[in-house]
């Protein structure tokens, strides 16, 4: 009987010496997060296109009503960073657009150019057209370049602006690829279409009232 519990002990205690041996291995972890450049939009003045008080006399009863150009500078600031970036436009005031009103600019519109500017008392008020222009960054011409989608190949631009999908960039050199800028100015010009008068209701105020948002996209 002592021989045997001997034995059991025996085997008991080199369990124990082979579950306590050092172990050999160790996992090393290297983690970290690579960001993209943080880039600020900013247009002077928020943004904000004013027209002022238009005459309803000033209006034609049967055409088209085109009213002066109308500028804001636009600003994209990546501070130290540089990154290929552009802007895609989206219209909010969608469901206002008139139909053919930027024929009345004469400058090869097609209502891909056209962002809505409301409805007054259920009638559509008119529609404008955005184009880019005097884009640089420091010590550098840039030049305009579009796709109409996100995978699309680029083109060069005549500064006329289409509702999103279209995204617009900004070469630097001959090839048609967007340039990775710290900085970039420009400025956005709009020129609003007023409505027939005939087509709108003019015995109370008819606000203009466009609205769309820019959004800065990484490419």
């Amino acid at each position: 009987m002592k021989k045997i519990v001997g034995l059991t002990l025996g085997i008991a205690c080199l369990v124990a010496a082979i579950g306590a041996q050092a172990t050999t291995v160790a996992e090393l972890s290297v983690r970290g997060t690579i960001k993209p450049a943080s880039c600020n939009l900013s247009m002077t003045g928020g943004g904000n296109i004013n027209y002022g008080d238009i005459l309803s006399s000033s209006l034609s009863q049967t055409a088209y009503t085109p009213l002066r150009e109308m500028t804001t500078p636009v600003t994209i600031n990546c501070g130290t960073g540089y990154t290929p970036f552009g802007l895609t436009f989206n219209d909010l005031q969608s469901t206002s657009r008139v139909t053919g009103i930027l024929s009345a600019l004469n400058q090869g519109h097609s209502d891909t150019h056209n962002f809505g500017l409301g409805t007054v008392a259920g009638k559509n008020t008119g529609g404008y057209a955005i184009t880019l222009k005097s884009l640089q960054s420091p010590g550098t011409t840039l030049s305009l370049i579009t796709r109409g989608t996100n995978v699309g190949a680029w083109q060069n631009s005549d500064g006329k602006v289409a509702r999103q999908p279209s995204q617009y960039s900004w070469r630097s050199g001959v090839a048609l690829v967007p340039a990775s800028l710290s900085q970039m100015s420009g400025t956005i010009a709009v020129r609003a279409v007023i409505n027939k008068a005939q087509d709108l209701t003019l015995n109370r105020d008819v606000i203009l009232d466009g609205r769309a948002t820019l959004t800065l996209v990484y490419l």
